[in-house]
């Protein structure tokens, strides 16, 4: 239903829209520096990857020759929390000022007191 321009918006807005928005106020708790912007991408990233993996449509299977298994859902479980956060820290990143060159080094040369 997620990927179906048809049926998506509809039902998407009416039974997902509240879990969404919730899941969303947690991602920006979480993540308070982070602009609006890239969770919500963030977001949309992450409910496109769970749409293509619990669709189990046994890609991944072919593609690995067996290696991985679509239908492995504690090998979801395992990597797909890790894979997302790492993403989201990414997008986040990515508004942040650069830090500025030198700094660390000045911070290593001197001596501890």
């Amino acid at each position: 239903m997620n990927n179906s321009p048809e049926f998506g918006p509809l039902m998407m807005t009416q039974h997902f829209d509240p879990l969404g928005e919730r899941f969303i106020a947690a991602m920006r708790e979480a993540l308070p520096h982070c602009p609006p912007r890239e969770i919500y991408w963030g977001y949309q990233f992450l409910t496109g990857a769970l749409t293509l993996t619990f669709a189990e449509t046994g890609r991944i299977d072919q593609l690995s020759g067996g290696l991985c298994r679509a239908a492995d859902l504690a090998g979801v479980h395992e990597r797909l929390a890790p894979y997302v956060a790492a993403g989201l820290r990414a997008l986040c990143a990515r508004s942040q000022p650069a830090p500025r060159p030198g700094k660390r080094a000045e911070r290593r040369a001197s001596p501890r007191r």
